[in-house]
């Protein structure tokens, strides 16, 4: 005989007592959580239809061996607690389920459960699309503290703040740029029933309110980098004026320029003055020439996208591209004056220094000797009797010249020059009067040569002088070759 106090599953018979699932359609249909779960149908009673589960309280979920014991009813109010207070709120949960559970049980009970658990790892996709995202790490997220920490506050005076309406604690000014951004998100607010084209519309409101914001911030970040706000209050000007009369260098104690010679005498602007030593240079800062200020005045706009540091990088490797490109010139020069080694070009410049000078006193001698020149004409004609007298003093007056020149030994401009030594005496003279470097002269000397034996032997030849040799410098040579006896007279 059955137990009048016991239910039974009408389709399998099966002891429902503890949790069994009633039909709300039919009456007299309880089945058990298994046939309930297959879809079982009898009679009229159909699987769609609503259901009622009938609980006497003592059934676990988990099974009698989960820990806690937690029964179903618990378990049913915790998932209504959950959807009700929302995850966290611990002890308005634990106030739900009853007295008999502390907020630190439900707390353990659903994260082991309801997460880690079968259930939350059959439920919980791995990537949550829309998963809350924690924008304040390092990484240089929108929200990232490399981002949002704010730069120091400008060193101003209150008078100064008040002018630019500066707010020092926020780093902000009370006129900003685009001063209606935020006008685009006060109005904005989230609702659960929003459509997908308005959720997109708060979105893109968003989005232009934070490209706003950097903006504003890129636009704070140039002004601080160039000290734009010193330079609009005029402290730039005030800071020159100061420099300029603080500038004047430190008298030693042998003072005077003659004592700068030996070592202490007065240090020029920066530089120091060292106790017990000379002066000891500063790095000073390059002086920028007119055609680089226009430059720079053309190519300001490159200010907003890029940094100072960049900004005075690139006119510095501006200005280091000029100096090479004046020392390939110098080099490229010195390459056609004959100089294959570099350690040649001091020798070369220190000659070129020379020469310049002796053109100089060359010039002078020239202007002075003018006025005698007509004496001592007039002195050869009246030695010699006849015009051919004057002649010879007039040539006499010419070597007498050359000497007086090769006396004073000036060959040092191109003595170390290549193929001085091939030179004569007179060469050597020749060559330093015209400034022609001995090779150059032995090139035209072999090619005048090797053009006049041809013609002697019948062979026409073309002229193949070098383009540097001018008709001055031809004629000079040729006329010294001749009156040295390499060529004839014909040939001049």
């Amino acid at each position: 005989m059955a137990d009048l106090g016991k239910k039974y599953c009408v389709n399998c018979l099966a002891d429902v007592t503890n949790l069994r699932l009633r039909c709300t359609d039919c009456p007299d249909i309880e089945l058990c959580p298994e046939c309930f779960s297959a879809g079982a149908e009898l009679g009229n009673h159909r699987r769609w239809h609503g259901y009622q589960q009938v609980d006497g309280g003592r059934f676990s979920l988990w099974g009698p061996e989960a820990e806690g014991g937690w029964t179903s009813r618990e378990e049913q109010s915790l998932l209504d607690a959950i959807e009700q207070y929302g995850f966290g709120n611990w002890e308005d949960m634990a106030a739900h389920v009853g007295a008999s559970r502390t907020p630190q049980e439900v707390m353990e009970h659903y994260v082991t459960m309801y997460i880690h658990g079968n259930l939350g790892k059959a439920c919980i996709p791995d990537n949550i699309p829309n998963r809350v995202t924690d924008h304040t790490c390092p990484s240089g997220g929108p929200l990232s503290p490399s981002l949002t920490t704010p730069l120091p506050p400008l060193d101003i005076s209150l008078a100064e703040q008040q002018q630019l309406g500066y707010m020092p604690l926020r780093d902000d000014y009370e006129i900003e740029y685009d001063q209606d951004a935020e006008k685009l998100i006060s109005g904005l607010s989230v609702n659960y029933d929003d459509e997908d084209v308005e959720i997109e519309m708060k979105r893109a409101h968003v989005d232009m309110y934070v490209r706003k914001l950097r903006e504003r911030q890129r636009r704070k970040n140039i002004a601080r980098d160039y000290n734009l706000v010193p330079g609009f209050l005029g402290r730039d000007k005030k800071d020159k004026e100061k420099e300029k009369p603080g500038t004047p260098g430190v008298t030693g104690t042998a003072g005077g320029v003659g004592a700068a010679g030996a070592g202490s005498g007065t240090a020029g602007p920066g530089s120091t003055t060292v106790a017990g030593s000379g002066p000891v240079p500063s790095t000073p800062k390059r002086k920028i020439t007119k055609e680089e200020k226009d430059q720079r005045v053309r190519l300001r706009g490159l200010c907003q996208f890029m940094a100072h540091r960049e900004f005075e990088d690139f006119f510095e490797n501006m200005h280091k591209e000029r100096l090479l490109r004046a020392k390939v010139r110098e080099l490229q020069r010195y390459r056609r004056n004959g100089i294959a080694r570099l350690e040649e070009s001091s020798e070369y410049e220190a000659a070129r220094h020379k020469r310049e000078k002796r053109k100089e006193n060359k010039s002078v001698v020239t202007s002075k000797r003018g006025s005698g020149g007509g004496g001592g004409l007039g002195s050869g004609i009246g030695m010699g009797g006849t015009g051919g007298g004057g002649g010879v003093a007039g040539g006499m007056g010419v070597g007498g010249g050359i000497k007086e020149e090769c006396k004073d030994g000036e060959f040092s401009a191109i003595e170390n020059l290549t193929g001085f030594e091939l030179l004569s005496d007179r060469e050597k003279v020749l060559c330093n009067s015209l400034n022609l470097s001995p090779a150059r002269y032995l090139t035209v000397k072999t090619i005048i040569i090797k053009d006049h034996l041809q013609k002697r032997q019948g062979i026409p030849a073309k002229s193949r002088l070098p383009s540097y040799l001018d008709k001055v410098l031809k004629k000079r040579i040729l006329t010294f070759l001749t009156e040295s006896g390499w060529i004839s007279r014909d040939a001049s």
